[in-house]
């Protein structure tokens, strides 16, 4: 799923249409032949509120139940709104890949009929399947036994190999996306639906169809870390995702829970919770840790394979035997290994900490000698300190988080520890900024033995001396709250503990500390150059800017889009908002931005700019519940989660906030 949260937001308050099984036949009727719900030779089927039958709403658009008048059969249809095909050459992309899933065809995966397009949005039939979601069937039953469990999950496999024969990966494998049927004598039928995010192998490294470049494709509970990370993706990444479907098939959940953000930390990072896994057969929880290996190269590397192995499976739990990793994989064992000598087990990082960096899009544009910058620091041990210098906006956390997933499919790099804070606090003046609950934190984490004692200065000696006693990756976002303003004292720190631990990793550290920061710092001056470099990052090139506006859905010719960034002097926060806003309110046509460039302030070194974008989106909404909302949203420097927004919710009301929320069900 690709992430807006306007889009979420009106999702949200209009209310959503879960996915599943739709009105038998004798309750749905053809809808009347009208502009909006005719589609070629497709109808949309109403129910008996007179509404269309919706199957499910997903990134792209929603998908109907509708009748093919010619055939006079049932068909899903899924239409697909413009934003999503915008430019030429990702439409080009999208009928390529379309006509590539249209070529499909196996028993277990819903076959696509017919694609057309009716005026703004494109749409496309596929097969209707019977039966009923597995996402219901497991919230109908809780979980499911072992034996139906592996049956489904070796059918999705047989559906995947057919999608991997095509050169199609489908990254988007979840419970709402099989479809089950269960016949009266206990036969069993899965189907893998929904091909909207399926992906072309045919032309490698190049931006999917429906993908907008650097945007997160897929559904966060069920992705696969190199999703996650913005990497290429091939079968094994589906291979993956079908083994959150097995886990969450015999357990009821998904192995990771929380904010997209903790998710996304969890499947890169975290190990399983196989403790969880005590009521399943010892076999299947084999199957399950290969399928769910972080590095894709210790998976099943196709469909095939995994095809292969569950006869094993099945036969191992009807033996009660036990099976290991090795005869799953079809490994050979050390004694053939005759004249070969196994790969070095790659290291990897000992403790990981990042979930205080500030969440930033996985898409960045005209970074690539940033990135290299970082790079090259990280490779040379000579540099202890790295800065990254610039004002509110331009990019700083989000080229730092960048880089960090890429060093995180490369094992971090022989980095030991990874440790990330962010000082920014949204709302928080700088006159009450700290860094004593960093400090506490670290010292704990780093395993300071009593973080109370001595004074700040000799507390930042002691965290200085655990951090660069390791290979350690320290990250401070946002350290500007921390340090003097303009002035005679400019960037010098405030605080002696971070005064301290900073000239102290300066002149020693095994690893690196990296800095994101609106002003140098002036305690570690000395080190300039040396063992402390900077890097000031420029505002985005016409070329960059115009190139994050059309990810974002904007629409015009290259000269006026690379004008737009002019307009903005490149700063990357006040585009992304700017390709937000004109997708919203005008369809993504860029020669509507005069109502929001045509005043904007030239002072961006506080985010004028974006604010003026915000207050374009506060007049477009008007006084109601998505502007109330956007401003509870606004209480938070991280995306907050729903226990917290229900307390804001709770009797009595917030005069100013929540009058216009306090009628909303909890589905709104």
């Amino acid at each position: 799923m690709e992430f807006c949260p306007v889009c979420m937001l009106r999702q949200g308050l209009a209310g959503g249409v879960e996915p599943g099984e739709s009105s038998t036949e004798d309750t749905l009727k053809p809808t009347p032949v009208e502009a909006d719900q005719r589609f070629d030779h497709y109808e949309l089927v109403t129910g008996e509120d007179g509404k269309p039958v919706e199957l499910g709403r997903g990134a792209m658009g929603v998908t109907y139940k509708a009748l093919d008048v010619d055939l006079h059969c049932p068909v899903t249809l899924k239409v697909i709104n413009e934003r999503y095909l915008g430019d030429e050459s990702v439409r080009l992309r999208f009928l390529r890949e379309a006509r590539a899933a249209a070529r499909l065809r196996h028993s277990n995966v819903a076959s696509v009929l017919h694609l057309g397009r009716t005026g703004s949005s494109y749409f496309y039939a596929m097969e209707f399947v019977e039966g009923e979601t597995l996402e219901n069937l497991i919230k109908l039953s809780g979980r499911l036994e072992v034996t139906l469990a592996l049956e489904i999950a070796t059918q999705v496999a047989a559906g995947l190999a057919a999608l991997h024969k095509q050169k199609l990966v489908h990254r988007d494998i979840k419970p709402s996306n099989i479809m089950v049927n269960v016949e009266e004598g206990g036969a069993v039928t899965a189907k893998v639906v929904d091909l909207g995010l399926a992906k072309s192998l045919d032309e490698l490294g190049t931006q999917t169809a429906i993908s907008t470049p650097g945007a997160f494709a897929g559904t966060p509970e069920f992705a696969s870390p190199e999703q996650f990370a913005g990497l290429p993706v091939d079968t094994r990444s589906d291979l993956y995702s079908l083994g959150v479907t097995l886990w969450n098939m015999l357990t009821g959940h998904t192995p990771f829970r929380g904010t997209s953000a903790e998710l996304m930390h969890q499947h890169l990072h975290a190990p399983l919770a196989i403790g969880q896994l005590n009521q399943v057969p010892q076999p299947v929880v084999v199957l399950i840790e290969v399928l769910l290996e972080k590095d894709p190269a210790r998976r099943f590397q196709n469909p095939a394979e995994l095809l292969k192995a569950m006869p094993a499976i099945t036969g191992a739990i009807d033996s009660r035997r036990r099976i290991t990793r090795q005869s799953l994989l079809k490994e050979p064992s050390s004694a053939s290994r005759v004249g070969t000598r196994k790969p070095p087990k790659r290291a990897t990082p000992k403790k990981i900490s990042i979930a205080r960096l500030p969440v930033t899009g996985s898409g960045v544009f005209g970074r690539e000698e940033d990135i290299a910058f970082l790079d090259r620091a990280w490779a040379n041990k000579d540099v202890k300190v790295v800065t990254i210098v610039a004002w509110a906006g331009v990019g700083k956390s989000a080229l730092v988080n960048h880089w960090l997933r890429r060093m995180a499919t490369d094992h971090y790099r022989s980095a030991e520890l990874i440790f990330g804070w962010s000082f920014y606090r949204q709302g928080t003046g700088a006159g009450i900024s700290s860094a004593d609950e960093f400090l506490d934190a670290a010292l704990i984490w780093f395993g300071d033995p009593d973080p109370r004692l001595g004074t700040a200065w000799e507390k930042g000696e002691r965290l200085a001396k655990l951090v660069a006693h390791r290979r350690t990756l320290l990250v401070l976002d946002g350290l500007e709250p921390l340090q003097n303003p303009p002035g005679p004292q400019e960037g010098r720190l405030r605080d002696p503990s971070l005064q301290a631990l900073l000239r102290e990793l300066a002149a020693f550290n095994r690893g690196l500390c990296v800095i994101s920061t609106r002003t140098p710092v002036s305690d570690i001056g000395d080190h300039e150059g040396s063992s402390a470099i900077r890097r000031d990052l420029e505002r985005l090139s016409s070329d960059a800017g115009a190139k994050l506006l059309r990810a974002l859905g904007v629409k015009g010719d290259e000269a006026e889009l690379q004008s737009a960034n002019d307009e903005f002097g490149g700063h990357c926060l006040a585009l992304t908002l700017l390709g937000s806003y004109l997708t919203d309110a005008y369809n993504g046509d860029i020669r509507c931005r005069s109502e929001v460039s045509g005043h904007l302030a030239h002072d961006v070194r506080q985010g004028v700019r974006a604010r003026k974008v915000m207050e374009s989106y506060q007049t477009w909404f008007g006084e109601g519940p998505e502007l109330s909302v956007l401003r509870m949203l606004g209480l938070f420097d991280r995306p907050a989660d729903e226990k917290a927004l229900k307390a804001l919710l709770k009797p009595p009301v917030i005069h100013g906030l929540t009058e216009s929320l306090t009628d909303l069900n909890p589905t709104e």
